[in-house]
C-alpha cells in the first residue's frame, strides 16, 4: 500500500511539473516565433538572396587577392 502511495505522490508531482512547464511555455512564447516559415516564398528569396551576396563576395575577395599576386 506505501510503494501505491508513493507511485501516486510521483505521478502528482509528475503530472504538476509538466502542467508548469507547460504553461512557462505558453507564457514565454512570443507571437513571432513562427514567423520565419521556410516554406514562406519571401522567407526563401531573402535567403537565397543572401546566398547569392556570400557567393559573390566571395569570388570578388579571391579575385582580388589572385590578381594582386
Amino acid at each position: 500500500m506505501n510503494e501505491d502511495n508513493n507511485e501516486q505522490k510521483e505521478l502528482d508531482i509528475n503530472r504538476r511539473n509538466r502542467e508548469d512547464y507547460e504553461q512557462l511555455m505558453a507564457d514565454s512564447s512570443t507571437k513571432l516565433d513562427g514567423y520565419w516559415d521556410k516554406d514562406n516564398w519571401f522567407v526563401k528569396l531573402l535567403l537565397i538572396g543572401l546566398l547569392l551576396i556570400i557567393i559573390v563576395g566571395t569570388i570578388v575577395v579571391f579575385g582580388a587577392y589572385f590578381s594582386t599576386n
